[in-house]
């Protein structure tokens, strides 16, 4: 292949890639997939169903308890014209207090199920665009890995050339050879790498296939505010703090439900008495204390309570410590590929170009050199890859 329209293949595509901004600035390529996962992901539709069982189990343990029907047949072996019957029917009740609280408990507990499963929510959504992510910045850096194959494929077949026209060595040949196989691998682990995480995000789709795939740029990030402003922002939004405080909420809830269990249990019905020459009609009522059966319950509940209150507050320490370490790792790559010099970059190709055109560097140290700006970019995409994923993991509640 002829040396400029060699060097004219590889350098358009190269400025054009280094070119992106760092943070691209375009509308979010993971948003369909994230809908199409969020439809028929398994473990989601898991939760939902969950949710769902969690909150007809609370609301059944308000309902009354069931109707009793009880029937007798008396009579006398030595007289059998004399006979009687008994029939009672009984409905027991709470006292009617123990209802209200239990329902304002039930709306609590609704709370609670809708909180884990927004939990499970975010988990699932957060782990598939992560998954996402990784697809963009293995297809970016394959982009690389191609130019650099191309770079090497060239390499090969010129050191061919040389070595028969007497100006190369077999040893130049041999090397150009051995990098040439050092890139296949390179593209065969990004190929890999690739379909494990597409296989992964259609696992998460239930199998079924990405109607939309991911494309080449990243989704737009916001501009990282300092800690202060981005902690008020975001830890009212998270979501396992706000499980945790509902559950705090059911549980409070649940002593005043303990202390309705010292209240009576009552009883309404009817009976009726039948002999052979008479009958009887008449109401049945009653109740039942509860000197025994509440015993510890009040304070059960109670312990309860302090220990949803100590989780809550354990959650709160663990969510902002978390936060705070997902900050200043943001803050470090940020850093790192602010180093990064881009249209500095770009300058030494176009100075390779003028160098190689000119006579100054020969086409082995032309190649050289592309090849280490090359591998410079490809630890900039590394870290580009970073930042947008630990951007991911701040923003999750916001999924």
């Amino acid at each position: 292949m002829n040396i400029s329209k060699l060097r004219q293949k590889l350098f358009t595509p190269l400025l054009l890639l280094l070119a992106a901004p760092s943070l691209a600035q375009t509308a979010d390529p993971t948003a369909p997939i994230l809908e199409q996962i969020e439809q028929n992901n398994r473990r989601l539709q898991a939760a939902r169903e969950v949710e769902k069982a969690e909150v007809l189990e609370a609301k059944g343990e308000n309902n009354l308890s069931n109707p009793e029907v009880n029937y007798a047949h008396l009579f006398n072996s030595d007289r059998t014209s004399q006979q009687q019957s008994e029939l009672t029917v009984v409905q027991g009740f709470d006292f009617p207090t123990a209802y209200v609280v239990r329902g304002k408990a039930n709306r609590l507990i609704a709370d609670a199920a809708k909180c884990g499963y927004m939990v499970e929510r975010r988990n699932i959504l957060l782990e598939a665009k992560l998954l996402c992510l990784d697809l963009i910045g293995l297809n970016r850096e394959a982009a690389l890995l191609h130019i650099l194959q191309t770079h090497a494929d060239s390499l090969a077949h010129l050191c061919e050339a040389r070595l028969q026209a007497g100006d190369a060595t077999a040893l130049e040949v041999n090397r150009a050879k051995l990098d040439l196989m050092a890139l296949h691998t390179e593209l065969a682990d990004n190929a890999a790498a690739h379909r494990a995480a597409l296989q992964k995000l259609m696992a998460m789709n239930g199998n079924l296939h990405i109607e939309q795939m991911v494309a080449g740029d990243y989704p737009t990030v916001p501009l990282l505010p300092d800690y202060e402003t981005l902690r008020d922002e975001l830890i009212p939004l998270d979501k396992e703090l706000q499980q945790a405080d509902a559950s705090t909420q059911v549980a409070k809830k649940q002593v005043a439900v303990s202390k309705q269990g010292w209240l009576p249990h009552l009883q309404v019905g009817y009976r009726r008495n039948t002999a052979p020459t008479e009958e009887f009609n008449g109401f049945v009522v009653g109740g039942s204390i509860p000197l025994f059966a509440n015993k510890g319950k009040v304070k059960a509940a109670r312990a309860r309570a302090l220990s949803a209150e100590l989780v809550k507050e354990e959650m709160e320490m663990t969510v902002e410590a978390t936060l705070q370490a997902l900050y200043n790792e943001a803050r470090q790559v940020q850093e790192a590929m602010s180093a990064y010099d881009l249209p500095l970059m770009q300058h030494s190709f176009a100075l390779l170009n003028q160098a190689l055109h000119g006579g100054e560097l020969s086409w082995h140290e032309y190649f050289v050199e592309m090849e280490s700006l090359v591998r410079r970019g490809q630890s900039y995409l590394k870290l580009e890859n970073r930042y947008h994923k630990v951007m991911a993991e701040i923003y999750a509640n916001k999924l």
